[in-house]
């Protein structure tokens, strides 16, 4: 099954977002030009000296214009400026109690919680959006630390289990590989481009009380309407080129995720029958994120937001194409093509190959499938995943999913498991004997069970109920858990890896939000002194007191990343797993391609015994998530 480049998906985001602001450039020249001369035309400035040039005229417009788009576009950026949650509530979503006991919700939450461990990022806000009957859902976010995942209610109430994995398969690619933080950027593009229209409508009900030329700025308010409309169309054009073909590429990567096309070949047919459409006044703005289009169109398909939903099935299920072209059902010719009782080990030939996902790899992983591995969680990886919800005890479980319990849980995860030790660690926090310190304590006989693999997806599991922890709730828990960690004055990678993965993803109340911080891309080679740090400390914490075998693992490293014999490995006493952290910020800020030769680099590294560690996969999907590149269940955890 082909793999889906990660690294190159969100390269090519980027460069989708260059062309979106050349796009908006134009799309802006040309509102210009045409108010400046429906202007001259209607306000009779043309009479004055100067005929129809008017430098005065058109320096008065271009100002307005540009004052009246860049003011919309700050003010719907910023009401967006939270994440992915308040792209869900403007739609009218309702949040998903993590613990809840409704049967459709938990049903939802389980099949996100599922792919979030699967492809090692926190579990993301779920929303529901109750009163849509249409057939639709989308991601949004600016990146997996505010993510959100959103379904209509007609899409509980139609699709099955199975279907449902689908789309939710296909909203996290969308996750993973960069859509959603250009899809909140062309939120905000275009609201400011519609926006001219309002002031049109102003002009309209205010002109008549001009007696002196109240005519004029009449004609002026409805042409400035039709001129918006105009940057309507522009910018659905803007919408369509920005989202079609990356609605394939997630279509894809659900029948990859899932190895059931007729997961998401199913849910697509169901659509196409019982329609998508999302009644909210925000749904047009909106349309380009959906999993199908919401708005009902009427001009044709120049300006829909995604491929036709035939083209869609025929894609994921192409036996299905001579069907559809006798006009048979969809959902008759998905029945056909993969009835239910084979579906699983559908590969979308024609013919129903049942196939069991392999199992995890354990021991050994190669750089290339390291590599491929991020963002491109495989069926085995989901499957391993629903085994290690199902393995976990029930009561930490519940435990993650109450905001009342969550801090406690993750207080555990950091507590020494020897009585003794425990309470001399316990001495560093000033309110050890609080109610949650007690309760924390009351679990850790509990996580003596667990594996060191579900460790950290036992933290991604509880950072939605954290989130909704009121934020001097949040700065406390980031302080203790931090205190508990470096009480012997040092870190284990599990421990850096909890403390990073709180930090990124349970906000303090001085969090910056994520749409103002930068993300302009830099060289890795601008940053080899952080390099020679990351895989320094990699080389170190695999070689376990070894010289000789660290000297060989940083080497290793060096050779992947290819820059000669420029780096050179540090001192394991001056290199603690504390020394990453002033290395981290600057490597965030590497392009995507980059990015991959860094992880391949660290991977290396970990892999010169031909063994992935425990500490070394904690270390490794630590730093992966800290560069927002997921590592799915890594072999060795």
């Amino acid at each position: 099954m082909t793999t889906m480049d990660f690294f190159g998906h969100q390269q090519r985001a980027r460069s989708a977002s260059k062309w979106l602001v050349v796009l908006f450039i134009a799309a802006v020249i040309a509102i210009i030009a045409l108010i400046y001369v429906v202007a001259i035309v209607t306000l009779n400035v043309s009479d004055v000296r100067g005929g129809f040039w008017q430098p005065g005229v058109l320096l008065a417009v271009t100002g307005g214009v540009l004052a009246t788009v860049v003011i919309a576009m700050i003010y719907k950026t910023n009401q967006l400026s939270q994440g992915g949650g308040a792209v869900a509530r403007m739609m009218g979503g309702r949040l998903v109690d993590p613990g809840t006991t409704d049967l459709q919700d938990r049903t939802l939450h389980n099949i996100v919680e599922e792919m979030a461990i699967a492809s090692g990022i926190p579990v993301p806000e779920v929303y529901v959006l109750d009163n849509e009957n249409g057939l639709n859902a989308f991601a949004a976010g600016w990146g997996t630390d505010d993510a959100a995942v959103a379904v209509t209610r007609g899409l509980l109430d139609k699709l099955d289990r199975d279907e449902l994995q689908g789309v939710i398969a296909h909203e996290f690619s969308h996750v993973f590989h960069g859509d959603m933080r250009l899809n909140i950027r062309l939120m905000g593009v275009l609201f400011g481009i519609v926006c001219l229209t309002t002031i049109g409508r102003i002009l309209l009900h205010t002109g008549g009380g001009n007696r002196k030329n109240g005519g004029g700025v009449v004609v002026f308010g409805l042409a400035l309407i039709i001129i918006g409309w105009l940057g309507v169309l522009f910018a659905r054009l803007i919408q369509a080129a920005v989202s079609r073909q990356r609605e394939f590429l997630a279509d894809a990567s659900a029948v990859q995720y899932t190895r059931n096309p007729r997961g998401i070949g199913m849910a697509l047919a169901k659509i196409g029958g019982l329609g998508a459409v999302v009644e909210n006044a925000h749904a047009d703005e909106a349309s380009h994120m959906m999993f199908a289009d919401g708005v009902q169109r009427f001009i044709g398909g120049a300006f829909a937001t995604h491929p036709p939903i035939g083209d869609r099935v025929v894609r994921v299920l192409p036996s299905v194409a001579a069907a559809l072209k006798k006009g048979e059902p969809m959902t008759a010719a998905v029945d056909a093509a993969a009835p239910p009782n084979t579906a699983k080990g559908f590969t979308g030939g024609g013919a129903a190959a049942p196939q069991t996902p392999p199992p995890l790899p354990t021991g050994s992983i190669g750089r290339n499938e390291f590599i491929q591995s991020v963002g491109d969680p495989q069926p085995q990886h989901v499957a391993a995943a629903r085994e290690l919800l199902a393995e976990l005890p029930l009561d930490l479980v519940a435990a993650a999913h109450d905001r009342s319990r969550a801090g406690a849980l993750v207080l555990a995860l950091l507590m020494e498991r020897d009585p003794t030790a425990r309470d001399a660690q316990l001495e560093v926090l000033p309110d050890r004997d609080t109610a949650e310190i007690q309760a924390a304590r009351m679990f850790v006989p509990s996580l003596e069970e667990v594996e060191q693999r579900a460790l950290l997806p036992l933290v991604e599991m509880a950072i939605p109920a954290l989130r909704t922890s009121s934020p001097a709730e949040r700065d406390h828990l980031r302080r203790s858990a931090r205190a508990l960690a470096e009480a012997d004055d040092e870190l284990s990678p599990f421990e850096f890896a909890l403390l990073k993965t709180l930090e990124k993803h349970v906000p303090s109340s001085t969090a910056v939000p994520p749409s103002r911080r930068s993300t302009r891309p830099s060289a890795l080679t601008h940053h080899l002194d952080e390099v020679a740090t990351v895989l320094s400390v990699l080389a170190h914490t695999g070689a376990e007191g070894d010289e000789t075998a660290a000297t060989e693992a940083f080497a290793q490293g060096v050779r992947e990343l290819g820059v000669g014999n420029s780096l050179t490995l540090r001192p394991m006493a001056g290199c603690p797993i504390t020394a990453l952290e002033a290395s981290l910020d600057g490597l965030a800020s590497i392009s995507p391609l980059g990015k991959r030769n860094l992880l391949a680099a660290c991977a290396a590294a970990a892999a010169a015994d031909g063994v992935i560690s425990a500490a070394e996969a904690d270390l490794l999907r630590a730093l992966a998530e800290i560069w927002n590149c997921p590592i799915p269940l890594v072999a060795g955890e």
